[in-house]
C-alpha cells in the first residue's frame, strides 16, 4: 500500500470512528499524545485523544445508520509527515479539519486535528 492509500484508510477510520463513537478506531488513527482543537460556539476546544472519544461516543449515530460523507479535499507529503484537509460531517454538522500526520513506526497517525465549524 502506497502513502497516499496508507493515509486514507487512516482518514476513514477517523471518520468512521467519530460517527459511531468508536473508540478503537480512534486510538488507531491518532496518536496518543494527540490534541483536537478549534473553535466551537464561540469557545476554543483543546482537547486531547480520549476527551475527544468521549466526545464522539455522546453523539454517536447508531450501528444501522450509514456514515455521513465526507471528503479528502488534498493531501500533502514531506517525509514522514503529511497535511491532510478533510471536510466531514459530525453531529449534523459540518466541518473542515485539518490534519497532521506523523509516520511512525511504521504507520501513519494524526499527531493533531485543527478544526473549522463550517455552519
Amino acid at each position: 500500500m502506497g502513502a497516499y492509500e496508507a493515509i486514507a484508510a487512516v482518514v476513514e477510520d477517523y471518520v468512521t470512528g467519530m460517527a459511531r463513537g468508536d473508540g478503537t478506531l480512534l486510538r488507531r488513527a491518532f496518536h496518543p499524545k494527540a490534541a483536537s482543537i478549534g473553535h466551537f460556539d464561540g469557545g476554543l476546544e483543546w482537547a486531547n485523544v480520549e476527551e475527544f472519544i468521549a466526545a464522539c461516543e455522546t453523539e454517536a449515530i447508531a450501528a444501522d445508520t450509514p456514515v455521513p460523507p465526507h471528503e479528502i479535499e488534498s493531501i500533502a507529503i514531506a517525509g514522514d509527515t503529511a497535511i491532510v484537509r478533510v471536510h466531514d460531517v459530525w453531529a449534523g454538522l459540518n466541518f473542515r479539519d485539518t490534519l497532521t500526520m506523523l509516520q511512525h513506526e511504521g504507520r501513519w497517525q494524526i499527531v493533531s486535528k485543527v478544526f473549522l465549524h463550517l455552519n
